[in-house]
């Protein structure tokens, strides 16, 4: 029962680790070393909502560090407990909720995640990385972290609320009914 499960909840944590690489790699604007305008962090919170955590915190950090060096730096410990973070605060707060997830979780978590992931740690690496001054720092990361929280909350409500999550549930779920259908084999 469990492996198919593992094996599913790999290959979706994967395409969300990709997602994430796309996002904040590729598909992003950059003002500076120091800002991002990105929403690479949608993907991750899916993770933390869906598979608890664990898995969240895994894609967060694995996103972070594959893109790190498929960019050619070195990745920061500090912005990698961010990236843990994106994906671990959903996964507690699904936990802490259950079933009940809707616009005030998603909102708090991404609030949290914006003042403790991109205006504590993260600043806190850039600062140590770039020796930036944290007046800078703080002058335009404030307005970053207030649009895409904004825009995190719209996207991740969207997609949790979308028929991707009943879909991911059910395919979960398929694959344990599946395996429990198969007949046992017998090891000689």
């Amino acid at each position: 029962m469990k492996r198919v499960s593992k094996v599913k909840i790999m290959v979706f944590a994967a395409v969300l680790i990709a997602m994430n690489i796309v996002l904040s790699r590729i598909l992003s604007i950059s003002i500076g070393p120091t800002l991002r305008i990105t929403v690479s962090q949608t993907p991750m919170y899916l993770a933390g909502f869906w598979f608890g955590p664990v898995v969240g915190g895994l894609c967060g950090f694995l996103g972070d560090l594959i893109g790190s060096l498929l960019q050619g730096y070195a990745p920061n410990p500090f912005i990698s407990i961010s990236a843990i973070l994106t994906g671990a605060l959903p996964g507690i707060a699904a936990w802490l909720f259950k079933k009940s997830i809707g616009l005030p979780q998603i909102l708090g978590i991404t609030i949290l995640n914006g003042l403790v992931g991109s205006l504590g740690f993260t600043c806190i690496g850039l600062h140590f990385y770039y020796g930036t001054p944290w007046v800078v720092l703080y002058s335009t990361r404030i307005i970053q972290t207030v649009l895409l929280t904004a825009v995190n909350t719209v996207l991740v409500l969207l997609l949790y609320k979308s028929p991707l999550t009943a879909y991911l549930k059910k395919s979960m779920s398929m694959g344990i009914i599946q395996e429990r259908q198969m007949p046992q084999s017998h090891v000689k």
